[in-house]
């Protein structure tokens, strides 16, 4: 008999602090030259309850996502945007112990970490920037037939 996850508890919620960097332009006055665009970049932080399974990898990013409001990016199985993993054991943890997660195979094994883990803390770190790449979501009035041509699988 096999499981079809790593040994993590069924529908059990895991914790995660998201930390997601956006950024804004704020026109600055120069004298005599009219004005510049300065980049502003601040964080905003929720907290995500989520069930951690091996094969859920783009609902997680989606889960994300409409946690800080911006589901109108759409995520798939193709287009997925990378963020870095902090499992905090002790205060005071070295920023080197940061994980990046750039694809399904990475996410596993943030899924076999957290299952082995009995800390309470943990991390994901998220760049506005990298989630800009996605492709939008098509608005809901809007059905097509025709597929876009790729074999990727749209998180619903």
């Amino acid at each position: 008999m096999s499981s079809p996850s790593p040994t993590c508890k069924l529908e059990e919620q895991y914790a995660f602090t998201i930390a997601l960097t956006v950024y804004s332009s704020l026109k600055k006055n120069t004298k005599g030259k009219g004005s510049a665009l300065k980049e502003v970049k601040s964080v905003k932080m929720k907290e995500l309850f989520f069930p951690l399974q091996d094969d859920d990898y783009p609902l997680f990013l989606q889960s994300i996502l409409e946690k800080h409001g911006q589901d109108q990016y759409k995520v798939s199985v193709c287009k997925c945007y990378p963020f870095k993993f902090v499992l905090l054991k002790v205060k005071g943890q070295h920023i080197s112990d940061v994980m990046d997660v750039n694809n399904e195979i990475d996410y596993k094994e943030m899924v076999k970490i957290l299952c082995h883990n009995d800390s309470s803390t943990t991390k994901i770190l998220t760049d506005m920037k990298q989630v800009e790449r996605l492709p939008l979501s098509e608005s809901r009035d809007e059905t097509s037939d025709a597929s876009d041509g790729d074999d990727c699988l749209d998180v619903a």
